[in-house]
This record gives C-alpha cells, sequence and structure tokens, in this order.
C-alpha cells in the first residue's frame, strides 16, 4: 500500500499547493491502473489523466466524443490523449505559467474531479513576443507628405469619370439588316454594333440614325480606311495617302487592292482630295500618276491613267455627300452585245487595283472607293457612262479642269439621271474652252476637232464660251460628252457647267444651232 498512498499524497500536494512532484517509474503505472479500475464503475473527466503517462511515452489517441463518454457494455474504453492547446487566462497571460496546458473546466457534477493545472516538461524556450510593426517610412520624392502604407509609391487612383455606356457593346443576337450610314464629317460607312466595327478593322464615327435605332443594340456608323499594301472588299472605303492630309514627296508603290462582291457591275471613284503630279502635253508622267488595272477581261475603263489635280487646289469647304464632285466610274462587266462571249474555266478572283507612284513632287489622294450592285441602286449609271449625276441639278466638270487642261485620246461621257416630269433640261456654260475655232468662238460639226456633244444632238460644239445658256428638249438620256484627239494645245482648258432641268416648257425658247449658208 505504500505506492498507491504516495500517489494520492502527490494528487493532494498538486492540487492544493500546485507544486509539481516528480514521480518514480513504478508510481506511474499504479496511477494507471487505478484509473483504468474507475472508469469502469462511472466517468471521469478525461482531461484528468491526459498527462499521466510515463515518461518518454507520447499517446496520439484523438477524444470522439467529448467531454462525457458513454461506456456500453462491459467493454474498457481506451484513454483518449488530446493535444495542448494555446490559450490561457488574462491572468496567465505573459506569466511564468503560460507555458502550462490550461482548459476550461465542465459543470462540478457528482463524481467530476476538479480541472488541475500540470507542469509542461518541455524543456523548449517560451515564445518569444511577436515583433512590433516598422514604421512606415516617409516618400522622400514627396516631402511634407504622410506616409501611405503597402507598397511603397503605389496607390490606388480613383475610379474612371466615364460615364456608364447607356446601351451594349455587343453584337445582337440576331443579325440586322445592312444600312448605310451618313457620319458628320461627310463619310459614307455601315451601321454595325460595336463590337462587328472593331473586328471588321473600322473606325466607330458616331451612332447611326443620331443614336435613335430601331433595335435595342444600338449601331455605331463604321468607316473603312485604307491605305497603301491594303486589301478591301467593304462596300464603301476610303483610299488614302499615307499620312494625309499632309504631302508625301516619294512612294515608289502604293496599291490598293478591291475585292468584288458578287452581284457589283460598277464601281464609283469620287476624288475628294486629288493632288499629283501634272500632265505633260495631255499625258501623265509614268514617275507620278495613278494606274488602274483589273483582273476582269471585258472590264470597260474610260481611262486608265490619272495625274493632275482633280479636286479643287484652294482650301474650301466641300460637301463630301455631293454626287456632282468629279468622280469616275468602271463598269466591269460590258459584255460585247454583238457578239455572245464564252465563260472561261477557273476564271481569276474579280478584283481592281489602284496603284499609286510619287517622285520627287508633293502629293495626297483620299478616294472614295464604291461597289455599285446592279439591282437599280441610286448610283448605278447607264452602260458607257464615265461620269453619272443622278440629282436633277448640279454642276457638271471635266478631268483636270484645275489643271486647266485635259487629256488627249479620251471619250468621256458624263450622263444625267432623267426626270421623268421634265420637259426640258437647261445647260448654262459658266467656263469653256476645247479645241480651237476661228475668231474665239463657238464652232459646230466638222470643223472641231476636239468638241463636246449634247445627248439628244446631232452635232458637237467645240470653241470658247463664258456664260453661254444651252435649253434643249428631254429625248431620252441626258448628258454631255467630250471627245479629245491627239493633238495637244495649251489653250484646251476644258469645261464647267450648271444643269438643271425644266417642267414648265410653256413659252420656252430651245437653242438654236446655226444654219449653214
Amino acid at each position: 500500500m505504500q505506492p498507491l498512498a504516495l500517489v494520492f499524497l502527490s494528487l493532494y500536494l498538486v492540487t492544493v499547493t500546485s507544486v509539481p512532484i516528480k514521480l518514480p517509474k513504478e508510481s506511474y503505472e499504479v496511477l494507471s491502473a487505478v484509473l483504468e479500475s474507475n472508469m469502469k464503475n462511472e466517468s471521469l473527466p478525461w482531461y484528468v489523466a491526459q498527462n499521466f503517462s510515463s515518461p518518454g511515452e507520447t499517446k496520439t489517441t484523438s477524444p470522439k466524443d467529448y467531454p462525457y463518454p458513454s461506456y456500453a457494455g462491459n467493454s474498457e474504453p481506451s484513454i483518449p490523449f488530446p493535444s495542448p492547446i494555446s490559450t490561457f487566462p488574462p491572468a496567465l497571460q505573459g506569466s511564468p505559467y503560460s507555458s502550462y496546458y490550461y482548459r476550461q473546466p465542465p459543470s462540478l457534477a457528482a463524481g467530476h474531479f476538479q480541472p488541475v493545472l500540470l507542469a509542461h516538461t518541455s524543456t523548449s524556450p517560451p515564445p518569444q513576443p511577436a515583433e512590433p510593426p516598422r514604421p512606415v517610412q516617409p516618400n522622400p520624392s514627396k516631402p511634407n507628405k504622410a506616409p501611405v502604407p503597402g507598397i511603397p509609391n503605389k496607390k490606388d487612383g480613383p475610379p474612371p469619370a466615364s460615364p456608364r455606356l447607356l446601351f451594349p457593346l455587343s453584337s445582337p443576337p440576331v443579325p440586322l439588316p445592312a444600312e448605310e450610314c451618313l457620319t458628320a464629317d461627310g463619310e459614307v460607312g455601315e451601321c454595325l454594333s460595336a463590337h462587328d466595327c472593331g473586328q471588321t478593322n473600322g473606325q466607330m464615327s458616331g451612332l447611326c440614325h443620331q443614336g435613335m435605332d430601331h433595335s435595342a443594340y444600338p449601331r455605331v456608323c463604321c468607316t473603312y480606311t485604307s491605305e497603301c499594301g491594303y486589301s478591301t472588299s467593304k462596300t464603301v472605303s476610303y483610299f488614302r495617302s499615307p499620312a494625309w492630309p499632309q504631302l508625301v514627296t516619294n512612294h515608289s508603290d502604293c496599291s490598293l487592292e478591291v475585292d468584288i462582291n458578287p452581284g457589283v457591275c460598277q464601281v464609283r471613284l469620287d476624288f475628294l482630295d486629288f493632288h499629283l503630279g501634272g500632265m505633260t502635253e495631255g499625258s501623265c508622267s509614268p514617275s507620278n500618276q495613278m494606274v488602274i488595272n483589273s483582273t476582269i477581261k471585258h472590264a470597260y475603263f474610260p481611262t486608265n491613267t490619272l495625274c493632275g489635280n482633280l479636286s479643287p487646289t484652294a482650301a474650301e469647304l466641300v460637301d463630301y455627300l455631293r454626287t456632282d464632285l468629279p468622280h469616275l466610274y468602271l463598269h466591269l462587266e460590258d459584255l460585247p452585245a454583238d457578239r455572245k462571249v464564252p465563260k472561261l474555266p477557273n476564271p481569276p478572283t474579280p478584283s481592281i487595283s489602284l496603284n499609286v507612284k510619287v517622285t520627287n513632287h508633293p502629293s495626297k489622294w483620299n478616294i472614295r472607293v464604291t461597289q455599285i450592285q446592279c439591282d437599280g441602286a441610286p448610283l448605278q449609271a447607264p452602260g458607257g457612262c464615265a461620269q453619272y449625276y443622278n440629282s436633277f441639278s448640279g454642276t457638271m466638270t471635266s478631268l483636270n479642269y484645275h489643271d486647266n487642261q485635259y487629256m488627249t485620246n479620251m471619250d468621256m461621257a458624263a450622263c444625267v439621271r432623267l426626270d421623268q416630269r421634265a420637259c426640258a433640261i437647261a445647260y448654262t456654260i459658266d467656263s469653256m474652252s476645247v479645241g480651237a475655232s476661228k475668231g474665239n468662238k463657238l464652232g459646230y460639226g466638222l470643223t472641231c476637232g476636239d468638241y463636246i456633244s449634247f445627248s439628244g444632238e446631232k452635232t458637237g460644239m467645240c470653241g470658247t464660251a463664258l456664260a453661254r445658256e444651252v435649253v434643249l428638249p428631254v429625248r431620252g438620256v441626258q448628258g454631255v460628252t467630250m471627245h479629245s484627239d491627239s493633238v495637244f494645245s495649251k489653250s484646251e482648258a476644258g469645261f464647267k457647267m450648271q444643269y438643271r432641268y425644266i417642267r414648265d416648257c410653256q413659252g420656252l425658247q430651245y437653242f438654236r444651232y446655226p444654219q449653214p449658208k
């Protein structure tokens, strides 16, 4: 009984005085046996025996049912040994007893022991208090500024000030019909979603229909600009010189390839801003010109070389949406009417190319390239027309009129849209110098080498005229055709005239040609 008495004496001293006493090894064995016999009869708190293990033993059994396991039958339960915790009462924080194990006691029911503090036998030094945070150093690049915690010289900026979009930028779930749109700068574009415009390398130029679109997915007016080396299949595109509107002095090869879409029979070139080297005796210089080519065998071009100033040289406000600007039509499927043309196998992809060459001359160009469907489109010109004016009134000029000359060996027909309600058309010649005539007067018929002729008339007109009005009855398609021979003359400058339809012909005097004597 001596070992058992020594065990109970140790428990009493530990409980009363909290003085740890080291027991001999045989005392641990006796104590374990006593605890096991007691747990067969009643439930004891498992934490009483948590440190009652032999020195050198490590028990890792984890409790499953805390804090009072119930046992059925006569089977002997195993004694759980929970892991220590590091939470201490406030009174023990920072004290020498902070290395003790501590757990909150359960309610003092019958047969329960009160909690005890058992000494921690670890020889490791007590944990050191955490190092206080270092003070933030002020930013030397910003004197008199309070330091900002976090990454040096980094600070979240304010949220973006741009307003929230009132419409989605994604594409609509259902494709919307293709529509033409006009920008505030007088450019022609295509109504697309902002997403589709960006994916097709277009430029957003405002909203379609001034933002009052008929869809929940408003579209933008998308314009397309092409530069040297580009290839495009867009209905309307703008072929511009590098860094337009700045001048370029030298460029060996600047070309644009236009892939023709299905159903397109004509291509219209509007010379919005065209300034190249001038002509020499009615012909373009090979080092300063634009050459037009096509892979279509039966394409008809009124001229395949252009140069000089096709647009006004002086800076003036021009409405680029007018259809009476200097322009040229290219007819792609101009098949002969007197014979059948067989279709060739494996034909090349239909396209046209514009090739510009500049040598030691300040030049620039901005050409609107429009593909026209053969379905009665407003810009579709009658066959063989080099120019087409689809307004009932406007201004007609010959090519290179701003250079006071025109090309030799040229036949160009300028057609005017027919007004079904008109009975007459009036041409007011502002300035004309075509061919040579005696006495600086108008000449007619066979006396003219270079001449102009009005549609529906049997003779031509040449010479010089200023502020001369010619009123003619309407007979079919209206317009003016200009012809030039191979002889160049410095006095040949071309023509500029106004035209208008007349719907009330009562008492109207028509133009009379001179009668031969």
